[in-house]
């Protein structure tokens, strides 16, 4: 459900199992450390990387600073970072910032190779240029490969990069973190990355696009599709009697094409045992995706049921016995993040399988009381027409060398995203325009 953006700057024992076997796979090749520094400005930060982060960090004051600041990212809780730390595919790092013994700010810092395999799906230019370097960036296979640095998950959408006190303000967060991002550390044991992502911030008021912070250059690519959820719903029926008619009708075909499927839920165990067959349904989507920043592994699927129980919800659909999808879901403390899907594509149409997963995405939200659900940023029209609403997001970056630097920062600013063809199928008194409207 979730992907990413852009082509400049594109860029303990785990017991899993598979194919009904099961397979054995340690995490300690996997770079492990920690370092602490102080900034210009007095300030200390610490960074924690690999397995050894997880008994390191103090994740009670990590949680507990999350509550104080009133950050409910699902993708910055400790569970989230946990999970993260172990997966050994993931290069990850939990990064704090001190001052008198009292943290002020977090963060989840993530290493990662950024490919571009078609670039004008997410943005168009009118510039000649413009086509003339996408050609030359992808002449070598037709991709374009780059590492990049990434403060967020990048696996995820919104805003869930950063975290700091109300008295820290935007332009001070931003000094600490700039001093910070190039700091040598090798998360994977390779080279640090030459360019930094920082993901994402909203535009509001439809604003254009501008620079926030000097030094780093603002990208815009597709928007974030949010499902607000309705406090008052207790069901499936409540949801779709806030649709017009037409929507609705076309909810309960999808119903309909999907009727065959047997939809279950997956046990910790189970999911051992499954954990590589839906990798593999879930590489049949990725491989079909334009841009990609960081992949989900099985191993990853394992940690987050380790770490979240009952808050990482996996599903499947089987056809005639036959395992043909599969989705899964985080569910936070206000939110739930459809997280990642995996299918056949020929059920596409004939069965409406991506259609009904966003609809089961809607009904885990209900069922579990949270106030949105966070569908990401791919088959936007598909999504808009179950009743998401979308909100634009800029992510920054910054290179390490400051002439690329001052030649991207002045050729991005002529490209915008791909103009948007979206649904609105709610009734005009519908809660989710209120809600979408306030943020």
């Amino acid at each position: 459900m979730h992907s990413s953006i852009c082509f400049w700057c594109s860029s303990f024992w785990v017991q899993a199992g598979g194919a009904g076997k099961n397979r054995m796979k340690k995490n300690n090749h996997k770079p492990t450390g920690s370092s602490a520094s102080t900034l210009t400005d007095g300030t200390r930060v610490s960074w924690h990387w690999g397995p050894g982060a997880v008994e390191a960090v103090d994740w009670r004051a990590w949680d507990s600073f999350l509550d104080t600041v009133t950050c409910k990212s699902a993708f910055l809780e400790s569970r989230m970072l946990r999970s993260l730390l172990m997966a050994s595919d993931r290069s990850v790092a939990a990064v704090q910032w001190m001052r008198e013994c009292d943290l002020i700010g977090l963060a989840c810092i993530e290493d990662t190779m950024a490919e571009s395999v078609n670039l004008e799906s997410h943005v168009q230019s009118e510039r000649s240029w413009f086509a003339l370097i996408n050609k030359f960036l992808h002449s070598r296979n037709g991709r374009f490969q780059f590492r990049v640095r990434v403060v967020g998950t990048v696996l995820g959408s919104g805003e869930h990069g950063q975290c700091w006190l109300p008295a820290v303000s935007a332009a001070e967060a931003r000094l600490l973190l700039t001093e910070t991002v190039f700091q040598a550390h090798c998360l994977d044991g390779e080279q640090v990355p030459s360019v930094v992502m920082l993901k994402d911030q909203p535009i509001r008021n439809n604003a254009r696009r501008k620079v926030q912070h000097r030094g780093w250059i603002p990208l815009e690519f597709d928007p974030e599709m949010l499902f607000h959820i309705n406090p008052e719903w207790n069901d499936f029926g409540d949801y779709i009697q806030g649709l017009k008619t037409k929507p609705r009708t076309k909810i309960k075909r999808i119903m309909t094409l999907s009727s065959d499927f047997a939809i279950r839920t997956l046990s910790a165990g189970e999911l051992t045992l499954r954990c590589d067959d839906l990798i593999a349904l879930y590489q049949q989507v990725y491989e079909r995706s334009g841009f990609r920043l960081g992949s989900l592994h099985a191993e990853e699927l394992l940690t987050s049921k380790a770490q979240w129980g009952d808050d990482f919800v996996v599903t499947v659909y089987e056809l005639e016995g036959e395992l043909k999808g599969f989705q899964c879901a985080y569910i936070g403390r206000e939110e739930t993040e459809a997280f990642f899907v995996g299918f056949d594509p020929e059920l596409r149409k004939t069965h409406a399988i991506y259609q009904r997963m966003l609809v089961e995405f809607i009904c885990l939200g209900i069922e579990r009381k949270s106030k949105r659900i966070n569908m990401g940023r791919t088959a936007l029209e598909i999504k808009s027409s179950v009743g998401a609403l979308p909100r634009r997001l800029m992510c920054e970056v910054r290179f390490r060398n400051p002439l690329f630097h001052a030649i991207v920062g002045r050729y991005t600013q002529g490209y915008n995203p791909v103009a948007l063809s979206l649904r609105q199928p709610w009734k005009a008194d519908a809660h989710a325009l209120d809600a979408h409207s306030e943020i």
